[in-house]
Parts: C-alpha cells; sequence; structure tokens
C-alpha cells in the first residue's frame, strides 16, 4: 500500500472588480489578501480562514483550483505575447495571429 502524500493546492484568486462604492469590510478583506487593484491575481492555500474570506468578496473576484503556485514573474511572462508574433486589427481590439 503506498502512502503518498497529496500535494498541496491552491486558490487561484484575480480580483475582477474594483473596490470604489464596496463597503469598507470587504475593502479590508481583499487588502488582507493582498489586492490593491484590478486584474491582480493572487495565490492563497486551500483552507477554511481563506474560503471565508472569499465567500465574503465572492462578487468581486474569480477564484480557480490550481496544483502549482505561481510566482509574478511567472505570471507576467504568461500574459506576454511572444516576439515576432503578427496582429492583426480588428473593430474592438487586437487579435494575435497564430
Amino acid at each position: 500500500m503506498s502512502t503518498s502524500i497529496p500535494k498541496q493546492q491552491f486558490y487561484k484568486i484575480t480580483q475582477i472588480r474594483s473596490t470604489i462604492g464596496v463597503p469598507p469590510k470587504q475593502r479590508g478583506i481583499l487588502q488582507s489578501l493582498g489586492f490593491s487593484r484590478r486584474n491582480q491575481i493572487k495565490f492563497h492555500p486551500i483552507n477554511e480562514s481563506n474560503a471565508i474570506k472569499l465567500l465574503l468578496v465572492k462578487e468581486l473576484i474569480k477564484v480557480e483550483v490550481s496544483n502549482e503556485k505561481l510566482s509574478n514573474y511567472e505570471i507576467n511572462q504568461m500574459r506576454r505575447i511572444p516576439i515576432g508574433s503578427e496582429f492583426e486589427i480588428i473593430k474592438n481590439g487586437m487579435r494575435r495571429e497564430c
């Protein structure tokens, strides 16, 4: 019988809405999670205290479960567009052409 240790999982939390006009309690919860602006991504371990915080600000965030915790550098590298890629300009923005 193998007793493998399960890998720790993380909440991948993205702030999708601004805190303008939000009650001070919810604003404080977001600050305690490390958020200061929209579209920030933070990783927190899955535990009861974090789950309660996320429930209190569920209207302002998007939550996913991740098996690994990425650093800020790795997150920025994922968002970057490769050098030499071509773009086609469309009506409402830009689209990457593969």
